[in-house]
């Protein structure tokens, strides 16, 4: 963890400098400044993970400077011998409020309490670019053109799978409903795509039907449950699958 401290007193940096030398080995100072204004700077270049900052300073009081600062992406400890501005701190989303003469636990506490807080914060982070990833993944996956090779007798058609409206179950063979195209009749069985078709928008939603989600029109609830599709065709819901349908409509 970088730390960064500032202090109008040099001997205060020195004093904190050392316990941390001395009882937090995991923690780097990275630079001490007495010039409040030079601190701001160097916390502007170099993005500190802390700040170990006096609150009493002559030019720009700590609090001060926490407030010009364009951005906040680090833990703050304020350090100081008056303990008024304890209030003013917690206000500031401060992580820790220290009082001079600085006790060496204490920093301890301080210091564990930002580390813990910046590795949380990297968790989230690190999640939330996993998250952003997968998403991206999923939607190139879905809004990309996809094709499925049909096997025929004469040999392979190949379809966008946006083209495909609905899959029908017909014995061994199956029948693929396309958009401004005839019915096309394929020696596979239905299961036989339902897989690899599902990240695609396809359900398999009855035992005889596979369905585009992207061409349902309308669910209804009367006569047993169906759907109607964009080629004005009524398909069937099997009752285990008609929760699952609405949640997948509706994500949509």
């Amino acid at each position: 963890m970088r730390a960064m401290l500032i202090d109008d007193e040099p001997s205060n940096l020195e004093f904190i400098s050392n316990l941390i030398n001395m009882y937090c080995p995991a923690v780097t100072v990275v630079g001490s400044f007495t010039d409040p204004f030079e601190g701001m700077a160097a916390i502007l270049k170099q993005k500190p993970d802390v700040l170990l900052l006096d609150i009493e300073m002559p030019g720009l009081t700590g609090l001060e400077l926490v407030r010009r600062l364009p951005a906040i992406d680090f833990e703050v400890i304020f350090v100081t011998a008056h303990n008024q501005y304890a209030l003013k701190a917690i206000k500031l989303s401060a992580l820790d409020f220290i009082l001079k003469p600085v006790s060496p636990s204490e920093l301890e506490v301080a210091l564990a309490k930002a580390a813990q807080k910046l590795k949380d914060k990297r968790t989230l982070e690190q999640l939330r670019v996993l998250t952003g990833l997968l998403n991206q993944s999923k939607n190139l996956k879905s809004n990309q053109e996809h094709k499925i090779a049909l096997p025929t007798s004469d040999g392979l058609i190949y379809l966008e799978m946006s083209e495909v409206v609905r899959i029908k179950a017909n014995g061994q063979y199956c029948e693929f409903f396309v958009q401004d195209r005839a019915p096309l009749f394929i020696c596979k069985n239905i299961g036989h795509y339902e897989e690899s078709l599902e990240d695609y928008h396809f359900m398999r939603v009855h035992r005889s039907d596979i369905i585009n989600l992207h061409f349902v029109t309308e669910y209804i609830r009367n006569d047993g449950g169906f759907v109607r599709m964009k080629d004005g065709s009524r398909v069937d819901i099997s009752n285990n699958k008609k929760e699952e349908l609405l949640e997948r409509l509706n994500c949509l």
